[in-house]
């Protein structure tokens, strides 16, 4: 290093905010509070930061396998084909309740689209 300087490194929330200020702030970059990964039974596992886990299980997908759908996640569209009907207990239902959701099959895929953690925080809500 040439003078004691170091390199900055910038995250892709000051890139876009310094470069794109009127970026609509759904778009904006900002740090998840959840990871969601997939699971050895083809559900996912969704991870919160501080260790709690909910678990969506795969269900069986009926229709075309052409048909367009949207995921929940990502907001990302294609064919059937190419994602997983899942449902996760209510937490605090014993089982009584469960949410339903489209979700990518390519999860590291799906995790990079997802902007935010909307859906993520309404499947952990528990029963009211």
């Amino acid at each position: 290093m040439n003078g004691g300087d170091d390199p900055k490194s910038y995250t892709a929330r000051e890139i876009v905010l310094e470069f794109f200020p009127a970026t609509p702030k759904r778009l904006i970059p900002r740090p998840s509070a959840y990871s969601v990964r997939f699971a050895e039974d083809g559900g996912r596992v969704v991870q919160h930061r501080g260790g709690s886990e909910l678990e969506l299980k795969p269900i069986p997908s009926a229709g075309r396998e052409a048909a367009h759908v949207c995921c929940d996640l990502c907001e990302w569209a294609g064919p059937r084909r190419d994602f997983d009907a899942l449902r996760a207990e209510v937490p605090g239902s014993d089982g009584r309740r469960f949410r339903y959701l489209i979700a990518c099959r390519d999860v590291d895929a799906c995790e990079a689209r997802r902007l935010d953690d909307a859906t993520l925080e309404r499947l952990v809500q528990p029963v009211d």
